[in-house]
């Protein structure tokens, strides 16, 4: 438990280090590329904030595989971009150079194209209901990498305990107009097998003929 506390307290520290380190060398940078003094500890806030975003996403709950990814990729370019920017505003200040019209270009570009990646981080992040249109075959992309470690899903991403859910349990929260979300819940089964006992419980619908013809079989049968 020491050994533990002893590291968090270190990892804290190194963090708060290069966090300042960090924000003062993009911070430089920002202003050798024009941006004024009251506005260029932004860049690293954008920066830093992120690939925190991006870190909490992938390495943190349950979200869709393609959320996971887009974050983990996300993270890892504003890692590598602080990286690069750390070096170049540094190598810029010691020679006393000018950045070059490109690095103006890249630097001013840096914040709209974050902004847009955190928005589309969070669209995908609120995906956690995904449906295939027309697919009758269980959506894995939604499943979350917990369930599978857990060995509540098979290869096909359908619950390893699907025969084993009460049929009339799912009958009577059917009956009590249970959607698939509960019944998933409630049944410890994925939605697509939640829809599948739905679409089963629901009665069938005898089409305009079959009721036509039924009506007039019954009336000639009639004495």
């Amino acid at each position: 438990m020491r050994a533990r506390a002893t590291l968090y307290g270190l990892l804290l520290i190194v963090a708060a280090a290069a966090a300042v380190l960090s924000f003062a060398a993009l911070r430089d940078l920002a202003l050798l590329c024009g941006f004024t003094p009251s506005l260029a500890w932004l860049l690293p806030v954008v920066v830093d904030a992120g690939a925190a975003a991006g870190s909490l996403v992938w390495l943190g709950g349950a979200v869709t595989e393609a959320a996971r990814r887009f974050a983990r990729a996300l993270a890892l370019a504003l890692l590598g971009l602080s990286v690069a920017a750390n070096a170049l505003g540094h190598g810029l200040e010691a020679f006393r150079l000018a950045p070059a019209w490109w690095v103006v270009v890249i630097v001013s570009a840096v914040a709209p194209a974050v902004l847009g990646a955190v928005v589309h981080l969070a669209v995908l992040v609120g995906r956690t209901d995904p449906v295939e249109a027309g697919g009758d075959e269980p959506i894995t992309s939604g499943l979350t990498r917990e369930a599978y470690d857990a060995g509540l899903l098979d290869e096909h991403g359908t619950s390893s305990r699907w025969e084993d859910a009460a049929p009339d349990r799912a009958a009577e929260l059917i009956a009590a107009g249970a959607g698939r979300r509960r019944l998933s819940r409630e049944l410890d089964i994925s939605e697509y097998e939640a829809r599948r006992l739905l679409a089963g419980a629901r009665p069938a619908t005898p089409s305009p003929v079959a009721a036509t013809n039924g009506a007039h079989i019954g009336t000639e049968a009639t004495p």
